[in-house]
Parts: structure tokens; C-alpha cells; sequence
């Protein structure tokens, strides 16, 4: 019974103690998930496949905590925005004296967006002299996502 004790204590110590290195580069890359970061896309095949809409967000920071952060804050209000944003822009062009002045002004406004879940992930994370980047690529069902934005709609 002892040595049945110590094996599974060993095993979940084991477990517990396999990590993940994170890579250290001489120079700026970007996962090719997140440079070409799709709206709307498919994940499975055939009868198992289900459209998801999507939403990629970065950050970095000396903390790797906070450059985690950054990338969901970021990666959410892109959802938020294509649910719930709203734009506001002007362009006002004024002629004096033969000279031209060009003044635009856009406004985003994103208003208390719920989104309730996302259910995949994808994350990637390199440090380089000695700050964190991180990335991350969130997926809601789409069937969820277009049900949120009705909600929305009706809350206006």
C-alpha cells in the first residue's frame, strides 16, 4: 500500500512539474495564425465541423502576467467592437487664401459589451531582450456570437 501511496504521489509530481519553455529570439515574429487573423472561419470536418467567429489580440510588457493581459483585453473589445462598436468620423477640408487644411477626426466607441464564453484559444508567447510577446486568437461559436449581437441590437 505504501509503495501504491508514493508511485501516484510520484506521478502527480511528475505531472505537475512538466512546463512548456518559452522561446527567447534574437528578432520580432508574429505566429502566421495572428498575421492573417480571420473574422469568421470553420474548425473540424465534415458532420463535427463548426463555424466560429474570431478575434486575435497581442501584447508585451516587461511582465509576462501583463503582456497576457494586453492580449485578451485587446482580443475582446475586437469582439466587442464587431458587436457592439460604433463609429463616428468627420472630414472637414477648408480653402483660404489659395492654402488648403484638411481636419478628420474619427471617434470609436465601444459600448459595456457581454460576452459570455469563448470556447477556443489559440496563444503563442516569445520573449526578446527581456520583454514578453504574446498573442492569442479567441473563438466564439457562431451560432453564440450572432445570438450576442441580436441581443445587442435589442438592447439598443
Amino acid at each position: 500500500m505504501k509503495k501504491l501511496i508514493i508511485a501516484i504521489m510520484v506521478g502527480v509530481l511528475a505531472g505537475c512539474s512538466s512546463m512548456s519553455p518559452v522561446d527567447n529570439r534574437k528578432s520580432y515574429a508574429q505566429p502566421d495564425w495572428y498575421t492573417s487573423c480571420a473574422q469568421k472561419g470553420t474548425e473540424g470536418h465534415f458532420w463535427w465541423a463548426k463555424e466560429y467567429a474570431y478575434a486575435c489580440g497581442a501584447g508585451e510588457s516587461l511582465f509576462a502576467q501583463a503582456a497576457e493581459e494586453q492580449m485578451y483585453a485587446i482580443a475582446l473589445n475586437n469582439l466587442a467592437k464587431r458587436i457592439n462598436g460604433e463609429v463616428n468620423s468627420s472630414t472637414e477640408i477648408v480653402f483660404s487664401d489659395d492654402k488648403k487644411t484638411t481636419r478628420t477626426k474619427i471617434l470609436y466607441t465601444v459600448k459595456t459589451t457581454t460576452i459570455r464564453e469563448h470556447s477556443m484559444k489559440e496563444t503563442g508567447h516569445f520573449t526578446m531582450d527581456g520583454r514578453h510577446y504574446t498573442f492569442v486568437r479567441l473563438g466564439i461559436p457562431k451560432a453564440s456570437f450572432d445570438q450576442i449581437i441580436q441581443e445587442a441590437k435589442a438592447g439598443k
